[in-house]
């Protein structure tokens, strides 16, 4: 039998995506899902003369359908819902591209059939359930990485850019009893809460501290890695994101702040001490702050790490202050 430590040492990761963290989702069109710092960066590309398969990408882009998945935003069950779902295959397509023959890549058209086949008729328990069953599609598909996003609209109320799962699958090559075979595994995968929009005193200018303004909220809630099945990992599923948003509106509304950066980090804290989530990145923009600019804001992310040495850092200043 193979020992666990050789299986690791066996596997050998077919390097696609970057292992930067992904910016926060900013809206249809300009996505980032789309970005192409996604795809190989130029830095992996080996000399010249070298063996080499390029990897090309076909995709989707803002697909929208209607599905039953979980309670709607007034938590009334067995409701269609828009989904709207974007995916990326990375492949090779140079053949594609050399002959110019259909025959010789995977149509977008056929990943579109497949998608809407798994989802027609069917009642998803949540979009993490939704999603874990488009992932088994990649079982089908060839490639070597796979990127999807699945976001819910109209799923959550004040959230007006609405609420979503994206994840990564990587094509691994694992050696198992001296046979060599190609297995899809999760890369990473995040939960994205997008534009929640409440007001609250927020600037350092006298103006700014006499009354509320609006502010635009994006949440993104990094999953654990190397997890098999992610869509288990968070118990209480949407109810869980729901209740977050909640905690959020309580803190927001009724704060004063001078700098978006502290209300960045209060979101961030009530999020890792509430909620059982191990890495959490907010993105505040208030529209209102530069007249000739769309909005500004922050980003910020922060991890259970951070939240340790805060602990350690409090601890430390309360022991100075009663000495």
């Amino acid at each position: 039998m193979e020992s666990e430590t050789e299986r690791k040492e066996s596997t050998t990761e077919l390097d696609v995506f970057h292992d930067e963290p992904h910016n926060p989702i900013l809206n249809a069109e300009e996505s980032s899902f789309f970005n192409s710092d996604s795809l190989v960066p130029s830095s992996a590309m080996p000399p010249a003369g070298s063996a080499y398969r390029h990897l090309d990408t076909i995709y989707l882009h803002n697909l929208e359908l209607s599905v039953v998945f979980g309670p709607d935003a007034w938590n009334r069950p067995d409701r269609p819902q828009p989904i709207i779902l974007s995916l990326q295959l990375q492949i090779d397509n140079t053949s594609a591209g050399n002959v110019d023959d259909i025959r010789n890549t995977f149509s977008y058209s056929q990943i579109c059939k497949d998608v809407m086949a798994k989802l027609d008729s069917k009642t998803f328990m949540s979009i993490d359930h939704l999603t874990s069953e488009l992932a088994g599609l990649a079982d089908n598909w060839p490639g070597e990485a796979l990127k999807m996003q699945a976001m819910a609209p109209k799923a959550m109320l004040r959230v007006e850019g609405g609420f979503g799962r994206e994840f990564s699958l990587k094509r691994i090559e694992t050696k198992t009893h001296g046979f060599k075979t190609l297995n899809w595994h999760v890369g990473s995968h995040e939960w994205v809460i997008k534009g929640l929009k409440l007001a609250c005193i927020i600037g350092v200018n006298h103006h700014e501290q006499l009354e509320k303004q609006n502010i635009s909220i994006d949440i993104r809630i990094q999953g654990e890695a190397e997890v098999a099945d992610y869509s288990l990992q968070i118990k209480g599923g949407f109810e869980t994101w729901r209740q977050l948003v909640k905690r959020t509106c309580d803190v927001v509304e009724p704060s004063t702040f001078q700098t978006l950066e502290a209300l960045a980090a209060l979101i961030a804290k009530t999020a890792l001490e509430s909620f059982p989530v191990p890495q959490i990145t907010v993105r505040i923009e208030k529209p209102s702050a530069i007249t000739f600019a769309q909005g500004a804001g922050v980003e910020i992310t922060r991890d259970r790490r951070w939240m340790r040495n805060m602990r350690i850092e409090s601890s430390a200043v309360n022991q100075l202050d009663s000495r």
